[in-house]
């Protein structure tokens, strides 16, 4: 039975495995060494305050505890290749934020600590995720991370544009592109969509969106491959590329980092496009360093202009992939309880909320004590309200089945924007394409199992 009056002071620090001895339940843990150093890595978002918001949360963890905290960062654009070369050079950290696939990636390759028992110990404090983000970090049974917050898409649009010419919001992926082509305008070099099947979350997280909430998953239930060799899935390769074929997108779309579609939004070069809350965060900003009453009033008119809907749904309902950001603890780590103490500071309710408070919406937590103490944030308008609801509309990858080492690892192959891009740049037909990334998705869980 818990101890019911466990604290982050004295939490009980656990785990079933032989990679480390812990505490037993009913047992203080040992007190954190003073001089103990940890290496932390976590997302480098575009949001800065953000990441110093983090950081300075860690930093309050050591100054407590007479510890050193050395925070490193990964970006959307590395953060696959950065942890695979630090797992085969055995330079890992000690805890790293992890996104949606790689606790099931990385447990599947032995690198994390089981932290079954930890989670259970510290709920009491830190609180419970929703049971569609539990199975990101749970593998089999067994819990390798505890999520943190998710940073989720949304579907941004100038609503002023959309009122101007009378088109419809979009709620559906079909209406989403009906709208570009009735708003979509080359010769002045405005676009009725931006979206760039990059391998970034921008393009393999909407990828599994559209195919999600069309009813395509490559895993079923039980978490074994099935084909995506399917009329529903010529369905979401015909929306993906379409939107090229048609012409509703910028010349360079497929081009686009993980900026790009960021970049020609705000410049009012596109109508509509897939992105986090970084968009919100900068004209927010922008608002903030008008230089004169003629320009500040410009920019308000943008702020207020610019609408962050939900994603859109398809024709098997509304599946929203997202980064799922949790933390996870190496085998490497050279003092796991030190390093399941931060990890406890982190998660609590108050240093969450510290956190949420600079992250203009894009850090959405998932945890429910947490939640509960973020429901007037997002109450601030329209799109904060819509920021707040993201969880509901959550899928992790791998949908419908569990998140597991051979999705994780479709995932992180990119072979879900490279299909599209082979109809597109190779002149491929869209059977050849979706053949294609069949294909490799069944070799990769012919070679990891699920």
């Amino acid at each position: 039975m818990r101890d019911a009056r466990l604290t982050r002071r004295n939490f009980l620090a656990g785990a079933v495995g032989a990679s480390a001895a812990f505490a037993l339940p009913g047992v203080a843990a040992p007190a954190v060494k003073k001089g103990t150093s940890l290496r932390l890595w976590i997302l480098k978002t575009y949001v800065e305050p953000t990441n110093k918001a983090i950081e300075a949360a860690a930093q309050r963890w050591a100054q407590k505890h007479g510890a050193a905290v050395t925070v490193e960062y990964f970006t959307f654009e590395d953060v696959q290749t950065k942890y695979v070369a630090a797992i085969e050079n055995k330079n890992t950290p000690d805890i790293g934020q992890l996104e949606t696939g790689a606790p099931a990636r990385f447990a599947g390759m032995g690198q994390l600590l089981d932290l079954t028992s930890f989670a259970r110990q510290v709920e009491g404090e830190v609180g419970r995720p929703p049971a569609n983000v539990a199975p990101v970090t749970v593998i089999g049974g067994t819990t390798y991370a505890i999520p943190w917050y998710i940073m989720p898409a949304f579907w941004y649009v100038w609503r002023d544009v959309f009122e101007k010419n009378n088109v419809k919001l979009p709620s559906t992926f079909d209406e989403a592109k009906a709208a570009a082509a009735a708003l979509n305008r080359p010769k002045d070099n405005f676009y009725g969509m931006g979206q760039s099947w990059n391998r970034t979350a921008d393009g393999y997280g909407v990828m599994q969106s559209l195919m999600y909430s069309h009813g395509v998953g490559w895993a079923a239930k039980d978490g074994k491959y099935q084909s995506i060799r399917t009329p529903k899935m010529q369905q979401v390769m015909k929306w993906a590329t379409d939107i090229y074929k048609e012409g509703l997108q910028p010349a360079d779309t497929l081009t686009w980092t993980g900026s790009g579609n960021n970049e020609n939004f705000i410049a009012k070069n596109i109508a509509q496009t897939s992105n986090g809350p970084s968009i919100t965060f900068a004209m927010e900003n922008a608002v903030a360093k008008a230089t004169d009453a003629k320009d500040r009033k410009a920019r308000e008119e943008a702020l207020a202009n610019h609408l962050a809907l939900p994603h859109p749904a398809g024709p098997d309902g509304r599946r929203m992939w997202a980064i799922a950001m949790s933390f996870g603890i190496f085998k490497t780590a050279k003092d796991p309880e030190a390093a399941m103490s931060l990890v406890a500071h982190l998660l609590s309710p108050e240093e969450t909320v510290r956190v949420m408070n600079d992250s203009y919406g894009q850090f959405t937590p998932v945890l429910d004590k947490a939640r509960a103490a973020s429901k007037d944030y997002f109450s601030k308008n329209e799109n904060y309200r819509t920021f707040g609801r993201a969880a509901e509309w959550f899928s992790a990858t791998g949908w419908p089945g569990p998140v597991t080492a051979a999705a994780a690892e479709v995932q992180a192959s990119n072979v879900l924007t490279d299909a599209p891009a082979k109809v597109i740049v190779d002149k491929w037909s869209n059977e050849q394409a979706v053949d294609w990334a069949d294909k490799k998705i069944k070799e990769i869980y012919d070679t990891i199992g699920r």
